[in-house]
């Protein structure tokens, strides 16, 4: 709605269409496809619309917006770095990606998204291009693939009883898991509130975790948050911010089930109604 509300702000220099008819929906890869890609807005900025400063005024441009939905299942995360836009074209056979190269580092043109919640079952994109439509042209085309790493569904283990110190080791599943430190948190931010931290580790990915609750002997929760998590060939890791400290607990972790990572094809024809 606030994009919504930024463009109309800007009506003599961007053309937006929301809720388009059904004929401008995207095309299905067959018709056992598990996605749903559906334009939900177009908009074309001209090239004078970069000389206004003001907040809501976009970059000069093409975008297009579709909301990417998974028929069965959750999306986990989306992979910008894998998401390609391979071609961006008008009815005119005008390459829209050959336009000149956008200095904004926040309007490099490609695949853009916000990181969905973890398990979403859709998300919005935007595919955008630099370059400006022809004279007359009534349609765009784009092709390309979306990057997305996705869970049938999840499954929750409990380790009753587990001591709060460096290098206890437990399993979630299949997943064999070290206590790596446990002590006070030095990020100055966080410890007003959360004055321990604790850093899980593991020789295997720990993507298939979704989230871990702990709680004390008395069956309390103790409020936490994940700080951070990554890694690579020499081993992964995921830290938890804690608001209280105790030698031993119950560890109640939602991990996902079936992960995998899929290319989703993007193939949209639409009309832009100039």
């Amino acid at each position: 709605m606030k994009s919504l509300l930024h463009t109309i702000c800007a009506t003599s220099l961007i053309l937006l269409l929301a809720g388009l008819i059904p004929t401008n929906r995207a095309l299905a890869a067959d018709a056992t496809d598990p996605w749903n890609v559906q334009v939900v807005g177009v908009m074309v900025v001209a090239p004078e619309g970069g000389k206004d400063n003001r907040s809501y005024c976009w970059k000069p441009g093409v975008t297009i917006s579709a909301s990417v939905t998974l028929s069965a299942g959750q999306i986990v995360k989306l992979n910008q770095e894998e998401s390609k836009v391979a071609s961006f074209t008008d009815d005119k056979g005008t390459d829209l990606n050959a336009g000149p190269p956008s200095q904004d580092p926040f309007n490099k043109p490609g695949i853009s998204f916000q990181s969905p919640t973890e398990g979403a079952s859709s998300v919005v994109i935007d595919l955008k291009a630099s370059g400006q439509p022809a004279k007359g042209a009534t349609r765009l085309n784009v092709a390309g693939t979306l990057s997305a790493q996705i869970a049938a569904s999840t499954k929750q283990f409990t380790i009753p009883n587990v001591e709060m110190r460096t290098n206890i080791s437990f399993s979630l599943g299949e997943l064999p898991v070290l206590i790596a430190s446990v002590g006070t948190n030095r990020n100055a931010w966080s410890a007003k509130e959360y004055k321990y931290s604790v850093t899980f580790s593991s020789l295997r990915d720990m993507d298939g975790i979704s989230n871990l609750e702990f709680f004390d002997a008395q069956g309390n929760q103790i409020k936490a948050e994940k700080r951070a998590w990554g890694g690579g060939f020499l081993g992964y890791m995921m830290q938890f911010d804690m608001k209280e400290n105790v030698d031993r607990v119950k560890i109640v972790a939602t991990c996902w089930q079936d992960l995998k990572t899929v290319e989703v094809p993007i193939n949209i024809k639409t009309g832009i109604g100039l």
